[in-house]
């Protein structure tokens, strides 16, 4: 048979691990082909597998380039301080990957058990991906922008990094603003990140990545370093600004940096203002009884050059709600669908965390009226938070016939204006989980329990009508 054809075979069986590590033993070129395959994905969810594939790679350096999705995921033990020779010997093997496309990288030192050796984690393996990172990204050379095309990590499509500090769950950016230098990186997502005051490193790669969605979880978010954070990809089309929101102890309380500077926050958003279609902003204000139906107007046109912009999702405390939304005349022009949100409160020893004046979207909706000024407007979704666990028989009255029929009510006001009422639970299961959300945990589900358009607005005609 032609190579061709045999190399077809060999992808035809690429689900089949089994298989093709019997064919590989076969002949050289089976064992070239079938290994393509079967380093293609690696999932490291224990210590005790590296060893096993530190020897795979020993034996043959070709094996490295196989892989394309890498997800480190290590489960943390009490000997995983042991490990650490071995783990740097696996990272050098990252470091080359010259076909590595898809990268999860999570700590197995998080929820508070950095100090067992999180520190190690930080300033060894961490600095290590971090050093591969910065070799493959953009460098000003002579005033014009240059990549390694060869490097490894050159073709990286889709990052996603959990991690903590040396000492606390915060790690501070320092160098790592090579991850918005990276030339091929579509997909971004970190968590639990602090960003510094400003990074002017990154002013002179203005409009130079194809990075298209950004998702900061759970992260200390400074406005002028996001605003030199926005500038650099070409055309980003997804955001989400997870500011600190759960996350907070003794050391660390609710600071929303974004909401109590509405304008200077504006002005770094407005980097993506000609690409951004998607933006999303968990906001720690409720925690601190903000007026969430106050309208804060600033000075300005607000977000009117926002043209691409369709979909928005905040808390109702965000700035982005308060500031832009409930003052029509600086709204997106083309907002289509607009999702505003209570967050889940946690259920601590002292009781229920956050304001006591937050209220409860199943109880009673806001006034409608505000949302009715928005011509593009054709979604509007009330998604309250919840954990099941909390929550308890409170479940069961969520579509109780005197609350559906209010809800009723303002969607039938709604549809007059164009406007579809959705009523959401973002359900978390378990009460004790919050973001990020880590390898094995459950991610919060939208369940929409009430969507004016399924529902309909058929009704028995008047018996005036009937004649």
């Amino acid at each position: 048979l032609p190579d061709e054809l045999l190399v077809q075979i060999v992808s035809h069986l690429a689900a089949d691990k089994p298989t093709l590590c019997s064919l590989a033993r076969t002949c050289r070129f089976f064992q070239s082909e079938a290994e393509k395959h079967l380093y293609n994905s690696i999932e490291l969810l224990s210590t005790n597998d590296l060893h096993a594939i530190i020897e795979a790679f020993t034996r043959r350096p070709e094996r490295i380039a196989s892989v394309e999705t890498l997800k480190i995921l290590y489960r943390f033990h009490s000997g995983l301080g042991a490990t650490a020779e071995e783990r740097g010997l696996f990272n050098q093997c990252v470091k080359i990957m010259k076909a590595l496309r898809h990268w999860e990288i999570e700590s197995p030192y998080d929820n508070y058990k950095w100090d067992h050796g999180g520190d190690e984690w930080v300033l060894g393996d961490m600095e290590e991906f971090r050093a591969a990172l910065e070799n493959a990204s953009l460098k000003a050379q002579g005033g014009a922008l240059a990549a390694v095309p060869d490097a490894g990590l050159a073709k990286l499509e889709r990052l996603t990094i959990h991690t903590h500090g040396v000492s606390d769950d915060f790690w501070n950016l320092g160098g790592y603003h090579c991850l918005f230098r990276h030339p091929a990186l579509r997909y971004l997502h970190v968590s639990c990140l602090a960003l510094p005051s400003d990074l002017p490193e990154l002013e002179p790669y203005a409009k130079s990545t194809p990075l298209t969605e950004l998702i900061f979880d759970e992260c200390e978010i400074e406005r002028q370093s996001l605003g030199r954070i926005l500038a650099t990809p070409k055309r980003l089309k997804r955001l989400t600004l997870g500011e600190n929101v759960y996350n907070i102890n003794e050391g660390r309380g609710a600071n929303p940096r974004l909401t109590r500077a509405p304008e200077a926050s504006l002005a770094a958003l407005k980097h993506a203002a000609h690409s951004l279609e998607s933006l999303t902003h968990y906001d720690p204000s409720w925690r601190l009884n903000v007026d969430t139906r106050k309208h804060s107007p600033i000075p300005g046109d607000g977000m009117r050059d926002f043209h691409s912009l369709t979909s928005l999702r905040v808390d109702a405390c965000s700035f982005l709600h308060r500031c832009i939304v409930l003052s029509h005349a600086q709204a997106p022009p083309n907002l289509a669908t607009l999702q505003i949100r209570h967050p889940r409160q946690r259920l601590t020893p002292f009781g229920l965390s956050g304001a006591s004046n937050l209220e409860d979207f199943f109880e009673r909706l806001p006034p409608y009226d505000p949302y009715t000024y928005l011509p593009s407007l054709k979604t509007l979704d009330f998604v309250q938070g919840a954990s099941l666990e909390d929550y308890g028989d409170t479940v069961a009255t969520i579509c109780e016939e005197e609350a559906l029929r209010e809800r009723h009510a303002i969607g039938f006001k709604l549809r007059q204006y164009g406007i579809n009422l959705r009523v959401t639970l973002e359900a978390t299961w378990k009460g004790g989980l919050i973001p990020p959300v880590l390898h094995g945990e459950p991610p919060p589900e939208l369940l929409c329990l009430y969507d004016a358009e399924v529902v309909g607005f058929n009704r028995e005609p008047t018996d005036e009508e009937r004649s």
